[in-house]
């Protein structure tokens, strides 16, 4: 009697263990669906707009893909660089404009968005410092911030000068379409100035053919050109 007791609670003991078990790994089931969800949409933009059937790295585009693009500059590590050389369709302002470096007062104009070397600060400044790249004084309606306090605080703090008219006003109201190239490289290849290496870009002692790939970081470059 007493080994059919014992028989029965291990069998029960068994059951629960069982029960447990499949209550985790659906557990763990849903919580990689509602993950893969969740990445679907941040990622959205890659299925539809990046990926072409014919391998394809160009298109042309408008305001509808450059602001989203420009949001994930410092979200998922992009260089955003407008290729405006040719036609000065921005102005010779830029994107904004950056003192140099060992001077007080003497600026110029810059027409790409890194912030690997835009030091702005914390996330909630990154995505400040953008929304005033896009958006210039209509900040104020956007979001009710005080532009000129944002500009007289980037200036001070991080020497750059914000354009008081955006760039999705300039594009907006010249109707500019640009051609869109992406490309991508490893940040450590283009980390220093020495081009001495087998790799531009590290110390002469190092190659990032000595680091592991898993080491290294990928970056996303987007270059708009203006299409007209």
């Amino acid at each position: 009697m007493e080994n059919a007791a014992d028989a029965l609670q291990m069998a029960a003991a068994v059951l629960i263990f069982v029960l447990a078990l499949t209550i985790a790994i659906n557990s763990f089931g849903q919580v990689r669906q509602v993950s893969q969800l969740i990445i679907g949409y941040n990622d959205r933009e890659y299925d539809y707009t990046y990926v072409e059937d014919n391998g394809n790295t160009e298109r042309i585009v408008g305001l509808e893909s450059i602001v989203p693009s420009i949001y994930k500059a410092y979200r998922e590590n992009y260089k955003i660089v407008f290729d405006d050389t040719t036609y000065a369709y921005i102005g010779d302002d830029g994107l904004f404009q950056k003192r140099k470096e060992g001077t007080l007062s003497d600026y110029e104009p810059i027409y790409e968005i890194d912030l690997e070397k835009q030091t702005i600060g914390t996330d909630e400044q990154k995505e400040l410092f953008l929304m005033a790249i896009l958006y210039g004084s209509n900040l104020n309606k956007i979001n009710g911030v005080n532009f000129s306090e944002v500009q007289e605080n980037f200036k001070r703090n991080s020497g750059i000068i914000l354009n008081s008219k955006g760039l999705y006003d300039i594009i907006k109201e010249n109707n500019y379409k640009f051609k869109e190239s992406i490309g991508l490289y490893y940040q450590e290849e283009a980390s220093g100035d020495d081009d001495t290496t087998s790799t531009p870009g590290l110390p002469t002692d190092d190659d990032t053919s000595s680091v592991p790939e898993a080491n290294l970081t990928l970056k996303r470059v987007i270059t708009y050109t203006i299409q007209f």
